[in-house]
């Protein structure tokens, strides 16, 4: 009896075991090469009223609490989007929004739109911010601002930072950008400073009739007792189409110029600016054209210039040793942060995103497929199509970002296309 008994008990485990297995392998499916190609989600969710027509305009999405960013289209009735925030473990939407100024205006959430400070979430699109409660989608408050301006806001603790023109100006055709200050909690805005622009080269550009200054980011970092602002702006040159980017760092605390006008590249000509400012520890990372720029933000002065073959985007730093880097020519980059030399770089062609994640030495990005690369080994571990691949929109586009386990656990990957919301148990 007892020797059946473990008979039995021998069948049940291994059973069990190859059971558990069988599981477990369902989940994801490998190439020959052990590259994942296909995972099933934790969950998804349709992100769309209409499975025939994709909606959703966002380019970046962050987590909040144990909710995650995103957006829903509603078709054909009311023809609006919706900010929604949903429950990270099911999916589950907890609330949605769309109490937007103008009516059928969209809602799109992309990087420096969005600025989260305890239950204030504040939310800019053009020259409307909206301050939102997190908890529950409820507005606080709504205004138009008297400047036009597009996104790249940033914040630090409950301020917020923008730039644009005034539209008195902006009416005449003018471009001349300045810095504005904002309180998440309650909207109200004052004006603190505007760069000292050359004025030598003024003429027309793009659609302007008088191009003076235009502002491509503005970070804050503080010092000691003082908040100090790092700003990158370009002006017209002297030559056809030139542009001239430079850096400046205003003492806002106590209202002057630590430098102004440093030239990020002297004899880099047609140095126009259209990237945002990214900060690592002591050092400044920007996109002139088809280069990447690496200063110290305290002083403007450069530390490496690396020209790539193609315009390039998404400066991503990574632990202060690495810089991962797109360029249009379809090429991911992974640089040294400190010379910018190549470690390595892959045949790439970036989906249409503002956001990549990197987590637990694993950097996610997307393409059309969703994919995953060790740091610094460059192995590529996933490549994953969307099970909506085949049809307009059904690939992997839009945000991707993550949040770390708990409890040992790993963490969780979340993404979208134009017809789902996506979560992904992590690598690690």
């Amino acid at each position: 009896m007892r020797k059946s008994l473990l008979v039995v008990a021998i069948c049940w485990i291994v059973t069990t075991t190859f059971s558990c297995r069988k599981e477990i392998e369902g989940l994801e499916t490998k190439d020959d090469t052990g590259l994942v190609v296909k995972k099933k989600p934790l969950w998804q969710v349709a992100n769309t009223t209409n499975p025939n027509k994709a909606g959703g305009n966002i380019g970046y999405s962050t987590v909040i609490g144990d909710g995650i960013l995103d957006t829903y289209f509603y078709d054909p009735v009311e023809r609006k989007d919706r900010m929604a925030l949903l429950d990270i473990y099911t999916g589950r939407r907890k609330w949605e929004w769309n109490d937007v100024i103008r009516d059928f205006e969209t809602v799109f959430i992309d990087r420096g739109s969005i600025h989260l400070y305890k239950e204030y979430l504040f939310y800019n699109y053009g020259p409307r911010n909206y301050g939102i409660d997190s908890r529950t989608g409820n507005t606080i408050w709504k205004q138009i601002t008297g400047y036009s301006a597009f996104g790249n806001c940033s914040s630090l603790g409950s301020v917020y930072f923008t730039k644009g023109t005034p539209l008195t100006l902006n009416e005449q055709g003018i471009l001349e950008d300045r810095v504005y200050k904002g309180d998440i909690r309650t909207g109200k805005e004052v004006e603190v400073v505007m760069p000292r622009y050359s004025r030598k080269n003024i003429r027309a550009a793009a659609s302007w009739s008088r191009y003076i200054g235009l502002i491509a980011d503005v970070q804050p970092v503080i010092e000691g007792r003082d908040t100090l602002l790092v700003v990158i702006y370009n002006e017209t040159g002297p030559g056809r189409n030139e542009f001239q980017a430079c850096t400046g760092l205003y003492n806002l605390t106590q209202k002057h110029w630590v430098y102004e006008r440093e030239r990020l590249k002297e004899d880099f000509p047609e140095a126009f600016n259209t990237s945002w400012l990214t900060l690592s520890g002591e050092k400044m990372y920007t996109i002139l054209n088809n280069a990447v720029a690496c200063s110290y933000w305290r002083t403007g002065k450069l530390i490496w210039f690396r020209p790539l073959p193609s315009f390039a985007a998404i400066p991503t730093p990574i632990e202060d040793k690495y810089l991962a880097v797109f360029s249009t020519d379809s090429r991911l980059f992974l640089l040294d942060a400190h010379t910018g030399q190549t470690f390595w770089e892959k045949r790439e062609t970036l989906s249409t995103t503002s956001q990549v994640y990197y987590h637990s030495g694993i950097f996610y990005y997307l393409t059309a497929t969703l994919n995953a690369v060790e740091i610094p080994s460059g192995k590529k571990l996933w490549s994953i199509k969307s099970p909506t691949n085949g049809i307009i929109d059904g690939h992997f586009w839009g945000f991707i970002t993550g949040a770390p386990g708990k409890a040992g656990q790993k963490g969780r990957i979340f993404t979208r296309t134009g017809y789902h919301t996506y979560c992904f148990e992590a690598i690690r």
